[in-house]
């Protein structure tokens, strides 16, 4: 009786083996698979660039009340995402730039650069700076201070092509007799664009 209990339970164990090992070899014959392709994450372009090859707008030496300088310079953003643009000045200006009157315009036109300005046409709003080097210096010092830039199209949001010129006016004032031996140093003016 013993020997046949045992021989009846390994029979079930046995039967209960083969019945899972062709239970998972039947569920092993079904498949099906979904796939998802061409995923891809592409970071966008801040791009700015300007027309001058790397010249100076204006050197002027020996100037004198009165002298002036100007230059045209146009700037143009490639960039693919929207971007907020503004100019400054990190330079160090020297001792003669609280006597140098600075005027920026924005304007429009098939302009070279260079002090000609040849077909430059001016902003309805005109200048959007009118003041001393020096001030412009210690106003506009990077990007979070700079001085904000409209596009062509006066949003102050810069898309892909836009383009504006720029006309620096840069000059010592007829009046002021005070400025003689002084220099303003070599300085740079920088526009930089960060995307909204």
């Amino acid at each position: 009786m013993r020997n046949r209990t045992r021989k009846l339970l390994l029979t079930v164990l046995v039967i209960g083996i083969v019945g899972t090992v062709a239970g998972v070899g039947t569920f092993s014959a079904f498949s099906s698979t979904t796939s998802n392709d061409g995923n891809l994450f592409a970071a966008g372009t801040v791009t700015i660039s300007d027309n001058d090859s790397g010249a100076a707008m204006y050197s002027v030496s020996n100037a004198k009340p009165g002298d002036s300088a100007q230059s045209c310079i146009k700037v143009t953003y490639a960039g693919s995402l929207a971007a907020n643009v503004r100019l400054y000045t990190n330079s160090t200006i020297g001792s003669l730039g609280s006597h140098l009157t600075l005027v920026v315009t924005p304007g429009t036109g098939s302009v070279s650069f260079g002090s000609s300005c040849t077909n430059f046409t001016a902003d309805a709003g005109g200048a959007i700076y009118d003041g001393t080097l020096s001030n412009f210096a210690s106003t506009y010092s990077n990007f979070s201070s700079g001085l904000a830039l409209n596009n062509s199209s006066g949003s102050a949001s810069w898309s892909q092509n836009d383009a504006v010129v720029y006309k620096f006016q840069i000059s010592i004032p007829s009046s002021d007799t005070t400025g003689g031996g002084l220099t303003s140093g070599s300085h740079s003016f920088s526009w930089e664009a960060q995307n909204t």
